[in-house]
Parts: structure tokens; sequence; C-alpha cells
């Protein structure tokens, strides 16, 4: 019997002895072991429902191997079971190898498949690359200040977010974590051309300015990537919502309008900017390719700008009323009493 299965076999006994109404499940969890410590399940961490439980959680070295038993509460799992923890992989690939009781057992086994139902659900699995998308964004800008070790260590996790991106838009995660991305990533249907050897070529680089100049490229490449069609999963939208959003925003189309024909630049770019920030988060939320209103924003081309914005409106109400939404407009106050 090796260490990792004594520790394993000792963890059990002491839980079962002394730990009984302290700690309600031990569970394995292998993938971010060494492969030659994987065969076996072996103890990873515990769930403690009272605090002599979570003292059990321990730290030490054991022949040159540093063995971690952890205690993670289950308002954490709840968390894991929601995908807003980092390492997915520690409630989806785990195993229970003690369960206080079946209620327990039930439990975990529930948090699980809630999991998968968010991993199957397009609409989460989008926002959560956006949302790695933007981790990788923050980091880079962090990048741009930083030297020597904090640059490599910026430039990994910029591959380990815009690797996330794009796992969870194929609405996938990494069963080993940073380890083998580019591995996992091989297996998975929709993938940029070009990430792998740009990945590969961040690792590679020596110099710290090269190398910042290829995480903005890598994000670039991802984000295009997220925006390209086959990669909008079909989702559920209410295109009621989207109708009232345009009833509300119609008016910001009648200020650029109005403030191109009177010429004042100033007022058509602040208010054509916060048009574009709307533009940006309704075509994230419901799948559509990005509408690019602000670059088509010329100081002397004030009146293009105006009708591009018209053309952008259009498109919209096509969407809207193509999508099942009802726009709410009147030709006058008395057929808005009629209908009120």
């Amino acid at each position: 019997m090796n260490n990792k299965e004594l520790i394993t076999k000792w963890v059990l006994e002491k839980v079962e002895e002394e730990y009984k109404d302290d700690i309600a499940l031990v569970v394995s969890h292998n993938t971010l072991r060494l492969e030659s410590e994987k065969g076996t399940p072996s103890v990873s961490y515990f769930i403690p429902i009272t605090d002599k439980g979570r003292r059990f959680a321990r730290t030490f070295i054991l022949d040159g191997v540093g063995i971690d038993l952890w205690g993670i509460e289950w308002e954490r799992m709840e968390q894991f079971a929601d995908l807003n923890e980092y390492n997915i992989s520690c409630l989806a690939d785990s195993q229970v190898l003690y369960a206080r009781t079946p209620e327990d057992r039930e439990l975990f086994e529930n948090l699980k498949k809630r999991q998968v139902e968010n991993l199957s659900n397009p609409v989460l699995m989008r926002a959560h690359a956006l949302q790695a998308l933007e981790q990788a964004k923050q980091i880079y800008l962090n990048m741009l200040f930083s030297k020597g070790s904090d640059v490599k260590l910026g430039a990994g996790y910029v591959l380990d977010y815009t690797a996330q991106a794009i796992a969870f838009s194929n609405c996938r995660y990494f069963k080993e974590a940073q380890a083998e991305q580019l591995e996992e990533l091989s297996r998975m249907e929709y993938v940029p051309e070009q990430f792998a050897s740009g990945y590969l070529a961040v690792i590679r680089e020596k110099e710290e300015e090269t190398q910042k100049k290829q995480c903005y490229e890598l994000i670039h490449l991802v984000q295009d990537f997220l925006e390209r069609p086959e990669v909008l999963k079909p989702q559920e939208k209410n295109f009621q919502d989207l109708a009232d959003w345009y009833c509300e925003l119609s008016y910001t189309w009648l200020r650029i309008r109005c403030y191109c024909k009177a010429g004042d630049s100033t007022k058509a770019y602040m208010w054509g900017i916060m048009l574009q920030e709307e533009l940006n988060r309704v075509c994230y939320d419901f799948g559509i390719p990005k509408m690019e209103l602000m670059k088509e924003f010329d100081i002397s081309r004030l009146e293009k700008f105006a009708g591009y914005a018209d053309s952008l409106e259009q498109e919209m109400r096509k969407i809207i009323t193509e999508g099942g939404g009802k726009i709410r407009e009147y030709q006058n106050f008395e057929e808005f009493l009629n209908e009120v």
C-alpha cells in the first residue's frame, strides 16, 4: 500500500471514529495529480459541518510529497455547481469516499447534476466565456505596467483565461485545469485557428515587450472568435425585452440624428458612445453579431454617421419584430390613449 492509500485509509478511519458528526463527506478528486497517482481514488477534500470538522484540515509533507487535506463548505460547493469557482473539475470529476448520511451523498450528487445542467446551458456558458475574456483583458492591462516575473505570470494567465473562454463557448471545461489545455481544446468543436500556435509562441518568447504584444494579439483573436455566428449558440431570447430596450434607446438614436444635422460633433460623439455601449451589451445578451456604430464616426462626415446609425436602428427593429417582439409606438396621443 503506497502513502496515498495509507493516508486515505487513515482519514476514513479517523472520520468514522472521531468526526462522524462533524464531517459530511470525504471526496476524491484525482484529475490534477501526477500520472502515477491517478489510478486509485485517494482523499482530496472533505465537507465539514462543525468547527471541529473544520479543524481536521491539515497540510504536511510525507516522504517528499506534499499532502493537503482541505475542507470545502457546502456553500462553496454550490459555487462550484454554479460554475463560479475556478476549478470546475473539483466537483465534476470527483468521487465520494465517505458519506455521513444518504442525504449528504444525495445533496452532493444533486450539486453535480446542477453543474452538468449549467454546463449544458449555452446562454450561461456564453456569459462565462465573455467573463473569462474580460478577465484576460484585465490581466493584460496589468501586464503593461509589469516587469520580470510578473510579465511571465500575467502572460500565463492570459493564456489560461483565453483558453477558458474558448472552452466555455463549447459548453466544456478543462478537466486538467491549465495543465493540458491545448490537448483538451483539440477535441472541441469550435476553436479559433492560430490559437494553439499563438499560445505556444507566448510560452516560448523570452522578450517581455514581444510577449505583451503576443498576448494582445491572442486576446483579439479570441474576441473575434466569440463574435463569429457559429459560436453564437442558439439561445432562449425574450424579444419583448429587446423591444422595450429599443423603445427606451430610440431617443438616443433621435439625439444622434439631431446633433449630426446641427453639426455638433461633440454631442454626436458622446451620445454615440453611450449607444455603442448599450448595443454591445444587448448584442452579447441576444447573440447578435456586434453592431459597430462608432467605427463609422468621422467628424467631417456627420451626416453619413447619422445615416449609418439609422441603418443599425432599422436592423434592430427587424430583429425585434422577426423575433416576435412588439414595439409599442403610436402616431399620436389619441392612439396611445386608445391602447392604454
